[in-house]
């Protein structure tokens, strides 16, 4: 095999895997991949640290397990926490899922009215409400007259946030359509989760996320949003370090278990990755989303919880590649999908 050869060769071996005729040709074939993996990643570094990126706080890359890129902006660090916003709705359906791996919730069909029995709410619970199950609730199918992504300014959602107690003022929003039609965002909806799992496991939400969770995960630095009544909120707020999201995105990855743990059922990760709904045109299961990212010539299926101002754990199941994002930009101005597609796909695939 003559020089040209030999370079050709290397120019369109995919993914590290050399051809050659000899263990010295394969070395330095193997170091070219290596040596132009790692211009990719002093690309994405550069990308990130201009003007157009600025509003970006984290970016973790992981692939086949271990760290492949960790940056951080604007006074962030690997220790401080960052609100992760609607990712916490994520979270929230993986307590769910792990309630019902305990059986102390039967299945996701089961119903929500039962947990408000003899509370002051039992009997606020008016027409289609009072069909509302897990499902309806996970897959954003509640039926309510709430459209957070058709809310300007988010007057709405700002209003709703005010209320002193977040579980009556979600019941105070009428019904426009029967549960379980069409997924329609709405965070208040979430925030009917909270008494529910408190009911079934006897515990708060912090404590059964410690207990069943960011324990085992060995996650200790986590602060909830709390509401006026002190309560934890379900659908929005959580803050946590960018490393402690991707432990959760590992564990997905290694279908549900930890260290030899299991923490949720592979089955539960298949049901919430499923299509139940549709958001913005993107696949919507138990409060998880499903996009996928057109990278040269491929479709890229991705599993993703996102959160207002630039939130993501993303995990690229057929790549073996997780990928955390924290950001401020509440004003719109990223296009992350462009973000993902053209500067961190391609580190991840190199």
């Amino acid at each position: 095999m003559n020089l040209k050869q030999r370079q050709l060769v290397c120019a369109f071996t995919f993914a590290g895997s050399c051809l050659l005729v000899s263990s010295v040709e394969e070395a330095a074939c193997e170091e070219k991949i290596k040596s132009a993996a790692q211009d990719k990643r002093v690309g994405l570094s550069a990308s990130l640290k201009s003007k157009a990126y600025a509003k970006i706080d984290a970016v973790l890359l992981l692939k086949n397990g271990e760290t492949l890129f960790e940056e951080y902006f604007n006074g962030y660090d690997e220790e401080r926490l960052h609100d992760f916003a609607s990712v916490t709705k994520s979270i929230t359906s993986l307590l769910v899922g792990a309630a019902i791996h305990r059986g102390e919730i039967t299945d996701v069909d089961a119903p929500i009215l039962p947990f408000y029995a003899k509370t002051k709410y039992s009997d606020q619970w008016k027409g289609e409400k009072r069909t509302l199950t897990f499902r309806h609730l996970l897959t954003m199918q509640h039926g309510l007259a709430c459209d957070d992504y058709n809310d300007p300014g988010m007057r709405r959602f700002n209003s709703w946030l005010e209320e002193e107690d977040p579980i009556q003022a979600a019941l105070d929003i009428p019904s426009d359509r029967n549960p379980g039609e069409v997924s329609i965002y709405c965070t208040a909806s979430t925030q009917l989760l909270r008494l529910p799992l408190e009911k079934a496991t006897g515990k708060t939400i912090e404590e059964f996320a410690d207990n069943v969770l960011f324990g085992p995960l060995g996650i200790s630095k986590v602060a909830w949003q709390k509401n006026q009544q002190g309560n934890a909120a379900t659908g929005y707020g959580i803050e946590m370090r960018p490393r402690d999201v991707a432990k959760i995105g590992k564990m997905i990855e290694n279908r549900g278990v930890w260290e030899g743990k299991r923490i949720v059922s592979e089955n539960w990760l298949e049901q919430s990755f499923q299509r139940h709904g549709s958001l913005l045109g993107i696949d919507y299961g138990y409060l998880w989303y499903g996009e996928r990212y057109e990278f040269e010539s491929r479709s890229i299926q991705s599993h993703l919880a996102m959160g207002h101002g630039g939130q993501f754990l993303i995990l690229f199941p057929g790549l073996d590649a997780i990928v955390v994002i924290a950001a401020s930009d509440y004003d719109f101005e990223i296009d992350f999908y462009s973000l993902v597609r053209t500067k961190i796909l391609p580190v991840l695939t190199s």
